[in-house]
């Protein structure tokens, strides 16, 4: 079954949500060690739906500024919320009931509206924005890579994508290139003007989409540190200048703008840091932080001439809202990729029973071949066995049809005790994953 257990700005304060978010890096290498620690036997066959089946089969986890979900592909309900909240609780050293308490959980239907909306951007901080698309598919690529993703998982991220991409080419809710990053710089900008010089701390999915902000606005002398020491390669790639440790200092004194989007574990930024800095300057120093885990902490805020615009600002400021017009579309859109979705898991959901026919068939015509070969030579045998895989093909033809069809209008049990009766095929379906044939 699918199911996401998440939390975004709409159910939780941001300083809430920076505490789940802490340790999110070892959230997903210990959610891909409870996934590949139940991974299927070497058949490539799912376990059999039962008690000592995996409570996961597959994840994916989608981390930004403003929400944190994990997409889960589960054999039991309760088993998996229990070792997702564990896991969650475990990484960011928050208890694991108070956690239950912070994530919101949707299964079956709503999980694919969730993520659609979602990817659209109308469920976004800042309504169209269009960075959220590329984070779930940065997010998706993630979890293939971990090998973390199921059938179904793929088709759900695979849709969302091409629902984003519909809403995109369909509607105009991202032709103003509204975002989180473009609102804060739009509020900096209103207080202390356009600014000639800017420097980007941090490297990031998210500094890329600042440097480009930053150019699209217009000339602009651009530097970058990372605290990680990776502001070399970023420089190269966005024509910045690179800052080391030893001139941040310097450059801080000088920049007309900072904008923070390193999110790590300690403050980019401490107090001391931005003392030095504004003891050179002869006027405000503004900061836009856009990390969840804030890069400028409390006591940096407090250094006489910085001014911080943050997350906070951004959810706080009355932006007018994107037309009318076009959120209805872009939801009508959604609307009819959820439909479409739903249809198709609907039909695949006696795959695992095809599977096994076919795999019943293939069994049959290997060992029939197995013995020709041995009676006749290799050219007989191979004339004989390119007959063979026709006539299979074309008698699995209409049971495949068959399957699809009966799936359609909810026949499917039917077909699976017929393949038991008639071949003795055993077939485990649990609705969701195509891939859970025996």
């Amino acid at each position: 079954m699918l199911m996401v257990l998440g939390a975004s700005h709409h159910d939780l304060e941001l300083t809430h949500l920076e505490r789940l978010t802490v340790g999110v890096d070892r959230l997903h290498r210990d959610l891909v060690d409870m996934v590949r620690s139940d991974a299927p036997s070497e058949s490539g066959t799912a376990p059999v739906l039962d008690d000592h089946a995996p409570a996961v089969r597959g994840f994916v986890l989608l981390s930004t500024c403003n929400r944190v979900e994990i997409y889960l592909d589960a054999n039991r309900f309760h088993d998996a919320i229990d070792a997702v909240t564990a896991a969650v609780a475990a990484a960011c050293g928050v208890e694991a009931e108070e956690v239950g308490s912070l994530l919101k959980v949707r299964v079956g239907a709503p999980v694919a509206a969730h993520l659609f909306t979602v990817v659209s951007g109308l469920d976004s901080m800042v309504v169209g924005e269009a960075e959220i698309a590329g984070q779930a598919t940065r997010a998706f690529r993630q979890a293939q890579l971990a090998g973390t993703t199921t059938p179904t998982l793929n088709a759900l991220f695979q849709a969302s994508a091409r629902t984003a991409k519909q809403v995109t080419s369909s509607t105009s809710l991202g032709a103003a290139g509204r975002s989180v990053a473009s609102v804060a710089l739009d509020i900096a900008a209103d207080r202390f003007g356009a600014p000639a010089s800017a420097l980007i701390v941090g490297t990031g999915a998210y500094a890329r989409v600042v440097a480009a902000e930053l150019r699209r606005r217009g000339q602009i002398d651009l530097s970058v540190h990372s605290p990680s020491g990776r502001a070399e390669s970023f420089a190269v790639r966005h024509a910045a200048a690179p800052v080391g440790h030893a001139d941040l200092v310097d450059v801080l004194a000088k920049v007309d703008l900072v904008v923070t989007c390193s999110g790590g574990a300690t403050e980019s930024l401490n107090a001391d840091v931005m003392a030095a800095a504004t003891a050179r300057r002869d006027r405000d120093l503004p900061v836009v932080d856009l990390a969840l885990r804030p890069d400028v902490g409390r006591p940096a805020r407090e250094v006489p001439g910085v001014f911080v615009v943050d997350l906070n600002s951004v959810s706080d400021r009355t932006v007018a809202g994107a037309p009318a017009v076009e959120v209805m579309a872009a939801q009508d859109i959604v609307i009819a990729a959820v439909a479409a979705f739903e249809e198709q898991l609907v039909m695949r959901q006696l795959d695992p029973a095809v599977v096994a026919l076919r795999q019943h068939v293939t069994r049959t015509v290997r060992k029939e071949m197995d013995r020709l070969r041995a009676k006749y030579d290799d050219d007989v045998a191979a004339d004989v066995e390119l007959s063979m895989h026709r006539i299979t093909q074309t008698l699995l033809h209409t049971p495949t049809l068959r399957a699809r069809e009966l799936a359609r209008t909810g026949d499917g049990a039917g077909y699976v005790q017929a393949l038991h009766t008639l071949f003795g095929i055993e077939v485990s379906l649990d609705g969701s994953d195509p891939h859970a044939a025996r």
